[in-house]
This record gives structure tokens, C-alpha cells and sequence, in this order.
């Protein structure tokens, strides 16, 4: 049984940072329900970074969307932890229905021209993930 004090505990000490997952909390319906493919963008902080949050919001999301036709999009944006800067600026969680819509997004020539907008909001170079939801 998952002990509510200490999982709120662990939830706050983490924030951004941590997803605490227990199979006693999973319901037969989640586990039964098949898994979401995951276009994940992360741009890693570093001093003197550029990054217009602003413009990403407004602009670059709504492009990104309208080209990956994706599920729908999470965004993370990192917060300081005390004295320690976030170690992330910014991720992108985005989601697709299957393997086979998060392929057709990458395909898709449009794509060139969501790469390019990055030149508009950041200097920093993101690593992307793709990912599977259970």
C-alpha cells in the first residue's frame, strides 16, 4: 500500500524531476489499455542559455502540433531547487496513438521547418527521446 505522507514527501522533493509509479496503483483497465508512443524534447540548461518561453508557447507548439497532428502535448518547465539551477530549461512531453502516427510525424517534410523555428526561441541544442507509455 502506498503511504500517502510519503509519496506526497517524495512528489515534492522531486518536483520536475521524479514520476513515482506503484503496480498497486494501477487499475486493470491501465494495464489492459495499449501503450502511447511518446515524442520527447528536452533542451538541458547551461549558463547564458538562450531561451524564449514566450515565443516556444505562442509559436513553436502550436507549428509543432498542426505538423505532428500528435494527442496532445505536456510541457515541463524547470524551476530551481533551492540554491541549485533546474537541470532542464524546458521538455516537451508529446503524444501519439501509435508507432505508426509518430512515424508519419517524423516523416512528414514539414518537420523541416519545426527544426528550423528552434533557431527562433533557443541556442541550446535539445536531445529527443521517443518513448513508450505503459
Amino acid at each position: 500500500m502506498v503511504n500517502r505522507r510519503d509519496f506526497v514527501w517524495s512528489a515534492a522533493a522531486g518536483v520536475g524531476a521524479m514520476t513515482a509509479m506503484s503496480s498497486e496503483i494501477l487499475t486493470a483497465a491501465q494495464e489492459a489499455r495499449e501503450a502511447t508512443m511518446s515524442l520527447n524534447v528536452v533542451y538541458p540548461n547551461r549558463e547564458g542559455a538562450r531561451f524564449d518561453t514566450a515565443y516556444y508557447r505562442s509559436s513553436h507548439i502550436p507549428l509543432a502540433m498542426k505538423v505532428m497532428k500528435a494527442s496532445r502535448v505536456m510541457l515541463i518547465e524547470g524551476v530551481p531547487n533551492g540554491a541549485a539551477a533546474a537541470p532542464y530549461v524546458m521538455i516537451a512531453h508529446f503524444e501519439f496513438p501509435s508507432a505508426d502516427a509518430l512515424k508519419a510525424a517524423l516523416a512528414n517534410p514539414a518537420m523541416a521547418d519545426v527544426r528550423a523555428d528552434v533557431a527562433k526561441f533557443t541556442d541550446i541544442a535539445p536531445t529527443v527521446m521517443l518513448g513508450k507509455s505503459l
